[in-house]
């Protein structure tokens, strides 16, 4: 009985130990990808800001009126 006792007790410290391995994994990934997250946008952002073209505003108008007309034509 008394190394069946050890064998489990060690087993539940292998169970344990892999489970806080596994969730201090979970929580530095889901951090991670929130600051990237954060990072990305902030520089997207600031790069929106930086490039704007006035013929990409026209070409995106363009592309409205078209699906405008499309919509219309698949309601009537």
């Amino acid at each position: 009985m008394e190394e069946q006792d050890i064998l489990i007790e060690e087993g539940m410290n292998l169970l344990y130990s892999g489970m806080v391995v596994v969730f201090s994994f979970l929580v530095l990934l889901i951090i991670s990808v929130n600051i990237l997250r954060v990072i990305f946008s902030v520089l997207t952002q600031n790069k929106a800001e930086e490039s704007f073209d006035p013929l990409l505003v026209e070409q995106n108008n363009i592309h409205h009126k078209i699906i405008k007309e499309v919509l219309g034509g698949i309601r009537s």
